[in-house]
């Protein structure tokens, strides 16, 4: 294998792992949401959710954690390809349909 082929690899990989994270975070949010929204329909004191929803808020915390890790390995990867003088493309940011520009792309080169 190749620098360029791992680094493609490895920068394929890493994107997956970050939308994962961002899914994940985004799941655990709507679970307190519905916890939250649970315990005003069925009128049920404060203090009885009190203790799941603070175990759901540390769990987006430790989540945050693992993502702020996940940026920082991305970051060291980025400067290591730089260093190896393998090019690579990270995107500056990133917005809903920029998979369509990309699939857009990967026709007209086809």
């Amino acid at each position: 294998m190749t620098p360029q082929v791992a680094a493609l690899r490895i920068g394929r990989s890493i994107q997956s792992v970050e939308t994962d994270m961002d899914n994940l975070l985004a799941s655990a949010s709507t679970l307190l949401i519905e916890m939250v929204r649970a315990r005003v329909a069925t009128n049920v004191e404060a203090h009885t959710m009190q203790r799941p929803m603070a175990r759901v808020a540390n769990l987006q915390r430790s989540l945050i954690e693992a993502r702020s890790e996940l940026v920082r390995a991305h970051s060291d990867l980025s400067g290591l390809a730089v260093k190896m003088d393998i090019g690579f493309q990270c995107p500056v940011s990133a917005s809903l349909g920029d998979n369509e520009v990309a699939d857009e792309r990967e026709a007209a080169v086809a």
